[in-house]
């Protein structure tokens, strides 16, 4: 069993806080169900020899990001308010954020950095659109689960002022 930790955001005090802007170049786009492939290469690139990677295939994170974007992870996608970053064709970073149902509340469902564009800031903007755009939206929180133990994401989220608020085990999953 790995434990992970849920935190909380009440968004109108991130939008009283500077948001990062980055001099890194990359081309951003809101994500697209048609991105399924590429979100599931970069979800094995960007987890592979971290906490969160236990050994998952290609086939194993397309079938993750497959169930995200059909909405069986507990809430529907949010495709129009979920980011994705591009160096050239190939993408680098992807912030996905749907419907939490059962907190009735926006969820970052995954925040991913391609390993080789990691400490660079992309997440941090990623998660700063994705919070924006929540926020124009009239969203008044958002939550987010993290591994314990994975120390890059809890300190982005924390940055943003996300709270720790729970502790649930949970298994292994891609």
């Amino acid at each position: 069993m790995t434990s992970r930790s849920e935190y909380f955001l009440k968004l109108p005090e991130v939008q009283s806080k500077e948001m990062p802007i980055l001099d890194v170049a990359f081309q951003v786009r809101t994500a697209q169900t048609e991105d399924a492939s590429l979100l599931a290469q970069l979800m094995i690139n960007a987890y592979c020899g971290t906490i969160d990677y236990d050994g998952e295939t290609f086939d194993d994170a397309l079938s993750e990001v497959n169930a995200f974007l059909a909405g069986e992870r507990g809430g529907s996608p949010w495709v129009d308010l979920s980011f994705l970053a591009f160096d050239n064709s190939d993408l680098v970073g992807a912030c996905l954020i749907g419907e939490w149902k059962d907190r009735q509340s926006p969820i970052i469902a995954y925040l991913m950095t391609n390993a080789n564009w990691k400490n660079r800031g992309v997440g941090r903007q990623l998660l700063s659109l994705g919070l924006k755009a929540l926020i124009e939206k009239g969203f008044k929180e958002a939550r987010a689960v993290i591994t314990d133990g994975n120390k890059s994401s809890e300190s982005v989220f924390l940055k943003f002022g996300f709270q720790k608020v729970k502790i649930s085990q949970t298994s292994n999953a891609a």
